[in-house]
């Protein structure tokens, strides 16, 4: 894929704040999560570990996930992501601090209640999970035109 496809595939997702995530556990579910984004794509979320689909995490990391802009009209150029990865719970300290700065900055209000003291304390049960893409499917129909796309595939 080439740069300029690159920056604008993370420019989308950093325009986005919500993703669907697919699991599978002892049966499949969908869960909307409010997500951040880095540099090389991995997508991070706030979740509590109870939760249906982190409890599907912890037995099976594989996970799949759309964004769309739900801004889009039927008549627009289409523009969104499908992946597929795997999921893992983030547990490095200096991760975590970078990841609720990111989530508060595109998720404002909330930061003092999500925080690093409050998970720490466990004054609240939301923990912080990273997705590692193995293949994105980047639609975008401006760019590539009518059902067009391109695939990233990641070698991790």
């Amino acid at each position: 894929m080439k740069s300029k496809d690159k920056t604008l595939l993370l420019k989308f997702f950093q325009s986005q704040n919500l993703m669907t995530l697919a699991t599978q556990g002892e049966h499949l579910w969908v869960s909307n999560v409010y997500y951040v984004t880095d540099e090389k794509f991995n997508l991070y979320f706030l979740s509590e570990p109870k939760s249906q689909h982190c409890l599907a995490i912890k037995s099976n990391p594989e996970v799949a996930c759309a964004v769309a802009d739900t801004r889009q009209k039927v008549v627009d150029k289409k523009i969104g992501v499908q992946l597929y990865g795997t999921a893992l719970l983030v547990k490095n300290l200096s991760s975590i601090k970078w990841i609720l700065k990111m989530w508060n900055k595109l998720n404002p209000g909330f930061e003092s209640i999500i925080n690093l003291k409050n998970i720490q304390t466990n004054k609240i049960n939301g923990r912080i999970y990273k997705i590692e893409p193995k293949l994105i499917k980047f639609f975008n129909e401006k760019l590539y035109g009518p059902e067009g796309y391109k695939l990233i595939k990641f070698d991790k």
